[in-house]
């Protein structure tokens, strides 16, 4: 039931999204096809209280995320720089499946 999706996840990064650089904590960079967007998060305010913010988020397919380590730095060419934090997987078994990579502003 994959082969005629095969290569979507790809085909969408490009369609809707840009070039993103990925830097492994080492001076070596690799560009990818991926979607940044910041999108509305619920979170725990003060005093219990839950607040909406925009929290940074890398979408693209499977294997162009798969070797991101906890601390590697994205540049979607926005003029900001954000650290990679954890990969939230995807329900689709498609081995090019589009996942999402949370992200944190580097201050």
């Amino acid at each position: 039931m994959q082969g005629p999706f095969r290569g979507v996840a790809g085909s969408l990064a490009r369609a809707f999204g840009g070039t993103v650089t990925l830097h492994y904590g080492t001076p070596q960079a690799r560009d990818v096809s991926a979607v940044f967007r910041r999108v509305p998060r619920r979170v725990d305010g003060l005093n219990g209280a839950e607040i909406e913010t925009l929290v940074p988020v890398l979408r693209a397919s499977r294997p162009e995320l798969a070797d991101l380590a906890e601390g590697d730095l994205v540049d979607p060419k926005d003029g900001r720089i954000y650290r990679f934090l954890f990969l939230e997987e995807s329900p689709s078994p498609a081995s090019d499946a589009l996942v999402t990579a949370q992200l944190e502003d580097v201050q």
